[in-house]
């Protein structure tokens, strides 16, 4: 079976993980510390501008939190992304908004984005989607001229760029996923890029229950502290961290495997009839991480999509799907605000006429031959 998704952790964190174990010390030690450093010098970031997160989602929420975001506000976000971007706002009291994405890319429509804002708008959160980088000078834009935050979710396109620069860092915020599908793994984790020193301070202390003193290390007297926020538990753990330290080291190859493994397939399959290839490649000015190679069936069948999922299955092919229902059309979003089908027409070809295939690092050169012999003859 061809694995959709397969962490390749080098073996060399094994002796990491046995030497936290031997130390006892499990939350804010020195791998951690350091995890964050090299996560800024990849970056290319100032100290004081990046903080490790328990995932993509708690980074989201805590900076929310740290601007304020209450009943009462908006957030606009693309409808085709995963549900966490807006639970990250709804669990503020907030209300996600959310605006059609474009059928090429899947990415944010940034034409739609002028139409929904109002009194209530905070913020624009756009997801790079599949690891192309969305235009964000154009949202940039949008957001002066009205006043509004603007964060990016880059849980699936760390590594990707904007006219040479990382996509997370244009934005006011970005946040960063390491779930063991993305681009790299801590097992669990995230990261939350910031702009702003107070800013960083205030969310170190609300990932630490709201801690005065949030390093341990730092304090006088061991075990002596009080609180100043109504903090989480949002921190990442000394095994993860040293997990992203293995990982990190190899992210441009990891990067680089994905980009060749992307071409080769796309190289096999481009001429097929009854599909399109969702473009999340690169561009002279967008580099993309390369997430997934992504089909879209010409035939609107939602049937037919799943049905075909169940076949590569048993052809020894794993798939996904990116994501299975656009997020307003959830139950619990759908229910809440009432959003129709047809507000959502990109969204909805996506989500329900999509299939997803691994490039990751663990997939071989046999392997692309085996998928793309395997699309043509089924799918063609």
């Amino acid at each position: 079976m061809i694995k959709f998704a397969k962490p390749s952790i080098d073996k060399s964190v094994l002796t990491k993980i046995r030497n936290i174990l031997k130390s006892g010390i499990f939350v804010h030690g020195h791998n951690t510390l350091d995890f964050e450093k090299k996560l800024s010098n990849f970056f290319k970031l100032k100290s004081h501008s990046i903080l490790s997160t328990a995932s993509c989602t708690s980074a989201l929420h805590l900076y929310y939190i740290s601007i304020g975001i209450k009943k009462g506000d908006e957030v606009i976000m693309s409808a085709q992304t995963h549900v966490a971007t807006a639970h990250a706002v709804e669990i503020c009291g907030a209300k996600p908004v959310f605006v059609d994405c474009e059928l090429k890319t899947g990415n944010i429509d940034i034409d739609r984005i002028v139409e929904k804002i109002n009194d209530k708008t905070a913020c624009i959160c756009v997801t790079h989607f599949l690891g192309k980088p969305a235009n964000m000078f154009r949202v940039l834009k949008i957001a002066k001229k009205n006043n509004l935050k603007v964060v990016e979710d880059t849980a699936l396109s760390i590594g990707s760029k904007i006219n040479g620069k990382y996509s997370g860092t244009f934005g006011d915020a970005g946040a960063f996923s390491f779930h063991p599908v993305k681009i790299i793994t801590t097992g669990e984790g995230g990261a939350l890029i910031l702009k702003n020193k107070k800013q960083y301070h205030l969310i170190k202390s609300l990932r630490s229950f709201g801690y005065d003193i949030a390093d341990p290390q730092e304090r006088k007297i061991p075990g002596n502290y009080n609180i100043n926020y109504l903090g989480l538990n949002y921190r990442l753990s000394e095994i993860e961290a040293a997990i992203g330290l293995t990982e990190l080291a190899q992210i441009k190859n990891k990067i680089l495997t994905r980009k060749n493994n992307y071409h080769l397939l796309y190289k096999k399959i481009k001429s097929c009839k009854n599909f399109i290839i969702l473009d999340t490649g690169s561009t002279k000015k967008l580099s993309s991480s390369y997430y997934t190679l992504t089909i879209i069936l010409k035939s609107r069948s939602k049937k037919l999509r799943n049905s075909l999922v169940l076949k590569l299955k048993e052809k020894g092919i794993q798939t996904s799907i990116y994501y299975p229902h656009p997020v307003p059309l959830l139950n619990y979003y759908r229910k809440k605000y009432n959003y129709k089908l047809k507000t959502f027409k990109n969204a909805n070809r996506i989500a329900y006429n999509s299939i997803s295939f691994s490039i990751a690092p663990h997939i071989k050169n046999k392997d692309v031959k085996h998928m793309s012999t395997v699309i043509q003859n089924l799918i063609g």
